[in-house]
């Protein structure tokens, strides 16, 4: 175990300001303690310093001063190498220290998921991701990442007319906007299928709101009556964009303004969207 004493007899004198030459006698003791990856990042996780630079001493390049400097006070801080004493201090979330890439992938073993993990430790589903790889890499443990589904142009197609949105469509099948968008391409989707889809939703959507409007009422409400409230207000809005008009709305599904109307019949009507 090297100590503080041990260590001061490698490093040279902190009063030159010049990169020490002829390193890799003085730092010797460290090829002894890396004898693979992970020693690698442990051994500069312990000296305060990045693998890199733990990688060019073992190399016998010159460091600087200042690394010295920092070398130096960790062996002072914690008195020996390995010690938990001598580990960072305030390491941020990012921070790809051993003891972190083991703690997420302990936790990815529990959630089985990217974006459950990185919802516990504040971090990006992507960010997660490359910490598990930069584990794997130095042979911490293993990961294999999961393979993305293959979507059908039935599913996708479905789960627009649903969701409306290319990002909703990518979250309920737990891929990334971007997959989604090479899917649609290597599947043929056009933006003509997609826009028609797209109207058909649009048609659901304000139908299921008509008829809860109208379920409540008990009556089919006339246009002054539309315009009473901003949802209303918005409901009609959403009609004469997709249907060009409120006669073409009315017309479409035999609606009478004024007339009452029984619970029980109204039901929502849902266009049937051909080869979906």
């Amino acid at each position: 175990m090297l100590t503080v004493s041990t260590a001061s007899t490698v490093i040279k004198s902190k009063s030159t300001a010049r990169p020490l030459k002829n390193q890799g006698e003085p730092f010797s003791w460290l090829k002894g303690m890396v004898t693979n990856k992970v020693d690698l990042w442990r051994v500069s996780d312990s000296l305060n310093v990045n693998p890199s630079t733990v990688q060019k001493i073992l190399e016998g390049s010159q460091v600087s001063r200042s690394v010295t400097k920092k070398i130096h006070a960790a062996f002072e801080q914690g008195g020996a190498l390995g010690d938990k004493r001598t580990r960072r201090k305030n390491i941020s979330p990012n921070h790809s220290t051993v003891e972190r890439l083991m703690e997420v992938y302990a936790l990815y073993e529990k959630e089985k998921s990217l974006r459950g993990v990185g919802a516990k430790l504040g971090l990006s589903w992507e960010r997660v991701r490359q910490l598990l790889k930069k584990g794997a890499a130095i042979g911490l443990f293993k990961y294999e990442p999961p393979k993305a589904p293959l979507l059908s142009k039935e599913k996708i197609l479905k789960d627009y007319r649903k969701f409306l949105k290319m990002a909703k469509v990518a979250k309920s099948n737990h891929v990334s906007v971007n997959y989604l968008s090479k899917q649609i391409t290597l599947l043929g989707i056009s933006d003509e299928e997609l826009e028609a889809v797209r109207t058909e939703g649009r048609k659901l959507q304000s139908i299921k709101q008509y008829d809860t409007l109208v379920r409540k009422r008990g009556v089919h409400p006339t246009t002054t009556e539309l315009s009473r409230s901003k949802a209303t207000r918005s409901l009609a809005f959403n009609i004469r964009r997709t249907w060009g008009s409120l006669e073409a709305f009315r017309k479409e599904r035999n609606i009478v303004p004024g007339r009452p109307v029984q619970k029980t019949n109204v039901k929502e009507e849902a266009p049937v969207l051909a080869g979906v």
